[in-house]
């Protein structure tokens, strides 16, 4: 009986270990029921300027599921802080992917995107940031 308690609160303190100690994003954007599924973070401010624009664009695999990451960090000079992000799914059909903010992002000079696909579908998003400068 000793052992049974003692394996099932080690496998317990295990599970609840790894749940707290394994990164998670910092924002996850759930897919949803949209016809797209596009992610905003932040709120456009006036005088901010667009810093970053790209336009990620990946076939299918079969059977698998298309990953990408969307980096950007500001410039020493002029240095930019980040006022929103976002990343528009061009995909309207249900088929579109999800993008998870994963570092940095509103705040900070620095943002990490995520973008992951459907199984059997290809990514096409365009990902945009706008930040307003530092002093």
């Amino acid at each position: 009986m000793y052992r049974l308690f003692a394996s099932t609160a080690v496998g317990l303190f295990v599970a609840i270990a790894v749940n707290v100690l394994v990164p998670q994003p910092v924002a996850a954007v759930s897919c949803g029921q949209n016809r797209s599924h596009n992610a905003v973070f932040g709120h456009r401010q006036s005088g901010d300027q667009l810093l970053y624009m790209d336009h990620p664009k990946l076939n299918y695999k079969l059977l698998r599921v298309v990953t990408y990451d969307v980096k950007y960090r500001s410039p020493p000079t002029p240095h930019y802080v980040i006022t929103y992000v976002e990343a528009l799914d061009q995909f309207t059909n249900h088929s579109g992917g999800c993008a998870l903010l994963e570092k940095g992002g509103v705040g900070y000079d620095f943002v990490k995107l995520h973008l992951k696909s459907q199984r059997n579908n290809g990514l096409d998003f365009v990902v945009r940031v706008y930040g307003v400068r530092h002093w």
